[in-house]
C-alpha cells in the first residue's frame, strides 16, 4: 500500500517542521523505531477512563515515577536543544516516568493523538544521543499504542498534557526492542527521554451520527474508528458528492488551515484503499487547500468538504474525475486520473 497522501507528496520546497510516523526505516534513528518522515505542509483501543473525544473523570498512566525519572531535570526551549542533567550513572528499575514541568494544555487521554519532541540521552555518560532525530522534530503517536515500530511514545504520552515536559527512564530494550543498534548501548542498558508534547488532537471522529445518503457508500466502523468502505455496485457519480457522517462541534476549518486528519482512501472500482493513515501508523496533516496537481493541496471535492467542516467530524466524499487528481498530478500507485475516488475523513483536529 503506498504511503502517499492523497493529493500531496513531499517537495523541497515544502514549509515546517518535520513529522515523523511510524512507517519506513528511519536515518540513523534506532533500529526498531522506524518512521517515514512527510513534511508538516502534506499532509486503538480505549482504556476504561477514556473515549477518544473529551472525556472527563481521572486517567491514570501505568508507568509510575520512580527514583530514577524523578532525577532528571531538562532545560530549555520546547523544540530546541536541551540540556538534560541527571546524576551519573543512573539505572533503572522498570519503566519509571516523572514529570518535569506540568503543561496546562487539555488530557491526552488513551486513544487520542499528540505530537511531541523527544531527547534521549546516555544514562550512563549523561551525553545526548544522536539517534536521527533534530529537536525541532515532531513525532506523532497515539496514546496507549506502542509497539516495536511506534517505539514507547505512545504508552509514555497516555494522560499528559499539551505543554507537559515528561522524563522517562528504561532500559534500551524496553525502549526500542531488543538488539537495537542505540549508540553502542546494550539491552540492559539504562536510556533517558525527555518528551516535550506539543499538540495534542481527537483519535477519532466524535461528533453526532447524521443519517446515510442514498446512492453513496456505506461506511462502517471497527471499535477504534477505523472505517470499512462498501461502495455500492452501481456506476460512480460523474459530479462531486459527500455528506457528513459525523457531526462535530469543534473549531470550523478554513481554507489554507492545516487539518490533522485520519482518512482512508479508495477508488470506485478499487477492492482495496490506496491509502490508509490508520494502517500507516499515525494520522496525517492536509492542507485546507485546493490542488489537482498532488503538489501543494488536496484534491478538489476533499478540499471543498474540508473547508466549513468542524472538528470532531467524520466525511465521505466521492470525487469523480475532473474533481480529483489532475492529468499532470503524481498518482498514487494503481490510480489514474480517470478514477472515481472515495474518501472517508475523521477532523481530529488544526495543526498549529
Amino acid at each position: 500500500m503506498p504511503r502517499c497522501p492523497p493529493s500531496r507528496h513531499p517537495t523541497s520546497n515544502d514549509k515546517g517542521k518535520i513529522i515523523r510516523y511510524p512507517g519506513t526505516q528511519e536515518r540513523g534513528f534506532v533500529r526498531t523505531l522506524t518512521a517515514a518522515v512527510i513534511t508538516v505542509g502534506l499532509v486503538v483501543s480505549l482504556s476504561a477512563c477514556a473515549g477518544s473525544g473529551a472525556p472527563s473523570g481521572s486517567c491514570t498512566t501505568g508507568a509510575k515515577s520512580g527514583d530514577a525519572s524523578s532525577l532528571v531535570t531538562a532545560t530549555g526551549e520546547t523544540g530546541s536543544a536541551l540540556t538534560v542533567d541527571f546524576p551519573t550513572p543512573l539505572v533503572t528499575k522498570g519503566t519509571q516516568i516523572s514529570t518535569v514541568s506540568e503543561g496546562d494544555g487539555r488530557t491526552i487521554y488513551p486513544g487520542q493523538v499528540a505530537d511531541l519532541h523527544v531527547t534521549a540521552a546516555n544514562a550512563t555518560t549523561g551525553e545526548v544521543l544522536d539517534l536521527g532525530l533534530d529537536p525541532s522534530d515532531l513525532i506523532r503517536r497515539t496514546a496507549g499504542e506502542s509497539s516495536d515500530t511506534s517505539g514507547p511514545f505512545g504508552d509514555l504520552i497516555e494522560c499528559t498534557t499539551v505543554g507537559s515536559r515528561i522524563a522517562a527512564t528504561m532500559t534500551i530494550a524496553d525502549a526500542f526492542g531488543a538488539g537495537a543498534d542505540a549508540e553502542g548501548l546494550g539491552d540492559d542498558d539504562t536510556v533517558v527521554l525527555v518528551l516535550d508534547i506539543a499538540a495534542g488532537y481527537l483519535g477519532k471522529a466524535d461528533g453526532v451520527t447524521q443519517l446515510p445518503v442514498n446512492g453513496l457508500p456505506a461506511v462502517v466502523l471497527a471499535p477504534n474508528g477505523q472505517p470499512g468502505i462498501v461502495v455500492p455496485k452501481s456506476d460512480a457519480p460523474e459530479e462531486a458528492s459527500g455528506t457528513t457522517l459525523k457531526q462535530g462541534d469543534g473549531a470550523t476549518v478554513k481554507e489554507g488551515d492545516l487539518v490533522v486528519v485520519h482518512y482512508t482512501a479508495i477508488t470506485w472500482t478499487g477492492e482495496e484503499p490506496f491509502f490508509s493513515s490508520w494502517t500507516d501508523g499515525a494520522p496525517a496533516t492536509m492542507p485546507a487547500v485546493s490542488d489537482d496537481t498532488a503538489t501543494s493541496g488536496v484534491v478538489p471535492a476533499l478540499a471543498d468538504a474540508l473547508i466549513g467542516a468542524k472538528v470532531g467530524s467524520q466525511l465521505l466524499v466521492v470525487a469523480p474525475p475532473g474533481t480529483g487528481y489532475g492529468a499532470s498530478a503524481q498518482l498514487p500507485a494503481g490510480v489514474t486520473s480517470d478514477d472515481t475516488l472515495v474518501y472517508v475523513v475523521d477532523v481530529l483536529g488544526l495543526q498549529k
